[in-house]
């Protein structure tokens, strides 16, 4: 892919609505050339200028060239690119990287749950995790509690980490675990479909939690609060056709609100890691 193409794929990555992604997307298909223009065209006739104008920031292209020049990524157009990501509803266009993309082709448990979730989680993990094939990776977002415990816990087990996160792959959020996010990435895999040099927002989490949910075979969820975000991606897994697995919980428990509802809707609840094998069997 020439450095043009490229750059307009991490253009819509970043800052266009996803009607503008299509819109340029549908453009190329039909034989428009995939240059700034293109994307121009795409935009709402009311912000075009405003477009031209920042895409033409020289200080701005060469410094989006030089963040974006030793780093690596496959788009959607590579044939490395996971086809299961593909499939989703809003699929990244870019994907930046750092470590070991083939395990985007191996069978994959999601696991998601609350940022303030802790023992439960954690022994839960311990149990569970050990018993899974070494061919199985682990999924999560590198944020604080569910997150950094699946990915530890992962790393302990021996099974392959990978982190979707919601910043460039060159920051770290939460700071705290910027040592687990680098394991992640020597050991594992650590995605971003964001440009490094990108900082957190809220909206990027959400966004976030659709990768999460379409890479996974199998989405685990711990411990979640009622209308949670890890319910959000619960419902974004069992949408792409995935299957969402739970951890029961005590009725009396405010982090197993969440988890309960997701049974009593129908989830597959988990007492043991063969509940998770089973399921996995069905993406073979």
């Amino acid at each position: 892919m020439e450095l043009r193409e490229f750059l307009l794929l991490t253009h819509l990555a970043t800052g266009a609505s996803p009607t503008v992604a299509h819109n340029v997307m549908v453009a190329i298909a039909d034989g428009a050339p995939a240059v700034d223009q293109t994307l121009v065209d795409a935009a709402p006739a009311r912000s075009r200028a405003r477009l031209l104008r920042w895409l033409n920031e020289p200080m701005h292209r060469a410094q989006w060239q030089a963040l974006c020049a030793h780093t690596q990524y496959m788009t959607i157009v590579d044939s490395d690119y996971p086809e299961r990501l593909r499939m989703i509803e809003q699929p990244p266009l870019v994907l930046f990287y750092a470590g070991h993309p083939e395990l985007l082709h191996m069978s994959s448990v999601g696991i998601v749950g609350a940022r303030s979730g802790g023992e439960y989680s954690e022994q839960a993990l311990a149990q569970l995790l050990p018993a899974l094939s070494p061919n199985v990776a682990i999924i999560s977002g590198l944020a604080k509690g569910a997150d950094g415990i699946a990915h530890r816990a992962a790393l302990t087990t021996g099974l392959p980490p990978v982190g979707v996160i919601a910043t460039g792959i060159d920051r770290f959020y939460p700071a705290q675990n910027r040592h687990l996010q680098s394991a992640v990435a020597q050991h594992g895999l650590l995605l971003s479909e964001y440009p490094p040099g990108t900082s957190s927002m809220p909206y990027r989490f959400i966004a976030r939690n659709r990768i999460i949910a379409g890479l996974s075979h199998v989405l685990l969820v711990t411990e979640a609060r009622h209308k949670s975000g890890s319910l959000i991606t619960a419902t974004m897994a069992a949408e792409n056709g995935r299957t969402v697995c739970v951890l029961p919980n005590r009725i009396d428990a405010p982090l197993g609100v969440g988890p309960n509802e997701l049974i009593q809707q129908g989830a597959t609840l988990v007492r043991q890691a063969a509940d998770i094998s089973t399921e996995l069997r069905y993406f073979d």
